[in-house]
């Protein structure tokens, strides 16, 4: 098992993403169904010892139903590392696969940040839909005129909070305003920046502390492919210069060798998990919204708990989301605005002034091995029992 090394860069203001504070996104958005919208996207942990209480400390990327594209200073410690693959949220209950070996790609530069990519081959196989190509030096030219790219990662916005959900961002090439801001810091031929410029509050949203690894994308001839590996970004996630990326198409030939050495190399951890077949979860009695007034108004600051119902049988995981929908009884991850998770939610002006006219459904949602069970609960959010 190969250990990779540590990156300890710090440059004009600059630092590395060190995967000790766990961060994610910012001025980005909520991925309320990653498990369908981005399932190859996984959250990567740690553990001193192979059962032991596990730490998020990156995201990374399925490029192969048993490897994960990630960067190399998140694997720098004498520890056992693990991925979370296809799960809802950070928190819940989608079981940990072991890392069976990793790598640094051979031309990590741990004074320079080039390079910053690694390989994390895993214990279990992915088998889920499709998972982004990595970009070739073929893609160059294509990569440079495609609008948007699209950055992916799990932990906090620049508001040092954690969400629970996957984040998301939509961003532009910045390679001038990188090169403006990091100097001679920032290789254009290794590296690749991204952001979305907030002009307002002259910001970029990207990355912030602790998100390494995390993919950036873009559809390059009609294909999903992995054009970037989070590298390094500003020491203040609100400072305005943009993200800077391991250039995938530069590394193409290096990610693929590593891919198949570390494949060769792997040393089998012995963790099994037994395949039986179970039954779904089963929701007993009838859903409802408790909290309500007696004058069915709304008012900010009231507390709505989804109520009535308990679990008629065994159950892995749960989940309760708040969505605002035009149609109650749709797909709730798919047509509705996620705006809370848990048993209750508080009532703000501002999400009855933006919800007024529309549905609040209370999701519930359980899973047992690959089955899943859910049910709604629904009120309309009348524009005149407002206040």
């Amino acid at each position: 098992m190969r250990k990779a090394l540590a990156l300890i860069a710090m440059v004009l203001g600059m630092v590395v993403a060190v995967p000790n504070q766990a961060s994610a996104i910012t001025y980005g958005d909520l991925v309320t169904d990653p498990v369908s919208q981005a399932p190859w996207v996984v959250s990567i942990w740690s553990s001193p010892t192979i059962d032991g209480d596990k730490k998020y400390i990156c995201t990374g990327t399925l490029v192969d139903p048993r490897v994960v594209v990630t960067a190399a200073n998140c694997l720098n410690e004498k520890v056992f590392y693990f991925a979370k693959v296809g799960a809802q949220t950070l928190e819940d209950e989608t079981p940990f696969v072991a890392a069976t070996n990793w790598m640094a790609l051979p031309r990590f530069n741990t004074k320079s940040a080039t390079g910053d990519i690694a390989v994390m081959h895993l214990a279990g196989e992915y088998t889920g839909s499709s998972i982004p190509a990595i970009a070739g030096e073929e893609d160059v030219n294509a990569i440079a005129r495609t609008r948007p790219y699209m950055m992916y990662g799990w932990g906090m916005d620049q508001n040092k909070e954690l969400p629970d959900l996957l984040r998301s961002a939509t961003l532009a090439p910045q390679d001038a305003a990188a090169g403006r801001y990091y100097g001679k810091h920032f290789n254009k031929t290794l590296m690749i920046a991204a952001g979305r410029g907030i002009a307002v509050e002259k910001v970029y949203a990207g990355g912030c502390t602790g998100d390494a690894g995390a993919p950036l994308v873009a559809t390059v001839n009609g294909t999903t492919k992995l054009i970037g590996i989070t590298s390094w970004f500003s020491k203040d996630c609100r400072i305005a210069a943009p993200t800077v990326f391991a250039r995938v198409s530069y590394f193409h030939k290096d990610i693929t060798k590593a891919i198949i050495d570390v494949k060769a190399a792997s040393k089998s951890i012995k963790i099994t998990k037994s395949v039986i077949k179970v039954d779904a979860p089963v929701i007993k009695g009838q859903l409802f919204i408790n909290g309500l007034y007696p004058n069915g108004r709304f008012y900010q600051g009231q507390m709505l708990t989804v109520d009535g119902w308990w679990w008629g049988n065994s159950v892995e995981a749960e989940s309760i989301r708040w969505y605002v929908t035009s149609t109650p009884n749709a797909p709730m991850s798919r047509m509705g605005r996620l705006v809370a998770t848990g048993e209750s939610i508080y009532l703000t002006w501002a999400m009855l002034n933006q919800s007024a006219g529309s549905y609040l459904v209370a999701e519930v949602t359980g899973t047992m091995g690959n089955q899943v069970t859910s049910d709604v609960a629904a009120i309309y959010i009348n524009p005149y029992l407002i206040g």
